[in-house]
């Protein structure tokens, strides 16, 4: 059943791109801020983060499409103790957590201006969680997928014909995933948009 809605969405996209006067495609540099039990897992803001994106227009001032991303946190921790389930590890700790979130996005856009455009949009999709804790020479890693929320607020400057800049603020809310937590996270973007 799933893959069947899957094809479906992926269709949809498709067809409405024929109807679309225009689109586009970003990539973007990602400041990633942890919140919530990926606070508790890894304090550090993290630099390490990327997006992938592509959109097209239904009408002058709505958008729908798809994107990937990638972002990466880091905490050493220093010495520790770590039990998982009855096995207490004692060492040096490294918290890692890789977050790779896929989603389908809507956006509307704000005003009439043809090279400042600011919008508010929303993803649906899921996220892709490795969590890894090192300490000494063991490994502790829990991973899994979460469904996914991410509301955007952002800015879209084109600044010639065929190119821009995109900055944006994301909330990635991440539901829980057994052994994991809620991986949820903020993340300031700006990055290059090409429009065809």
């Amino acid at each position: 059943m799933k893959i069947k809605i899957v094809l479906a969405a992926i269709f949809s996209l498709i067809c409405a791109q024929g109807f679309s006067q225009d689109s586009f495609g970003s990539v973007n540099y990602s400041i990633g801020f942890p919140s919530g039990d990926l606070k508790d897992f890894t304090d550090n803001v993290s630099g390490r983060g990327v997006a992938v994106d592509y959109a097209f227009m239904l009408k002058s001032n709505v958008s729908i499409g798809f994107g990937i991303g990638l972002q990466t946190f880091y905490e050493e921790k220093g010495y520790s103790s770590l039990t998982d389930g009855t096995q207490t590890l004692s060492g040096k700790q490294f918290n890692y957590v890789n977050a790779l979130p896929l989603y389908i996005n809507g956006a509307y856009y704000f005003g009439n201006s043809p090279n400042v455009k600011p919008y508010l949009g929303i993803g649906l999709g899921t996220m892709y969680v490795d969590k890894r804790a090192d300490i000494g020479i063991f490994e502790v890693v829990n991973d899994g997928w979460a469904f996914l929320v991410k509301p955007e607020v952002g800015l879209q400057y084109k600044a010639a014909a065929n190119i821009g800049l995109n900055l944006s603020y994301r909330y990635n809310y991440a539901s829980d995933i057994d052994n994991v937590g809620s991986m949820t996270y903020s993340s300031v973007m700006i990055g290059a948009v090409w429009f065809y």
